[in-house]
């Protein structure tokens, strides 16, 4: 079982940046198996990959493929893989996605919103209040 914590800042060091901290961060990604992560991180990095950075939709899907395939154990990665393949193919958010994703998993087939983006979700029904 992993017992170490990767945080997003340690990814979007490899994927930003050059220099000794991102070849220390890339070095322990490669190196150890016994580091986790979870979906906040994915969240996090791709929040910050299209805000700060304004990265390409695909380059940041490269990303996260690399944090999926990568030695680092995530929770809920089944989910996260199909999140991330249906944002990939799609012109969703990412955390409509995510959410999305999170509700289907749950069983969850209606939510409230005003986001007529999440129309674009066949197996979710949005209702308005």
């Amino acid at each position: 079982m992993a017992s170490k914590f990767v945080d997003a800042n340690i990814f979007l060091e490899i994927f930003t940046r050059l220099g000794k901290k991102s070849d220390r961060s890339r070095r322990l990604i490669q190196s150890s198996s016994s580091l986790c992560s979870n979906l906040l991180v994915f969240s996090e990095v791709v929040w910050v990959l299209d805000s700060f950075y304004e990265m390409d939709k695909k380059l940041i899907i490269g990303c996260l493929r690399k944090i999926l395939t990568s030695k680092v154990e995530i929770d809920e990665k089944k989910l996260l893989v199909n999140a991330v393949n249906f944002y990939e193919k799609n012109n969703v958010d990412w955390t409509d996605c995510l959410n999305v994703f999170l509700l289907k998993d749950k069983k969850i087939s209606k939510i409230y919103s005003y986001d007529k983006g999440l129309n674009k979700f066949g197996w979710v029904k949005r209702v308005e209040p």
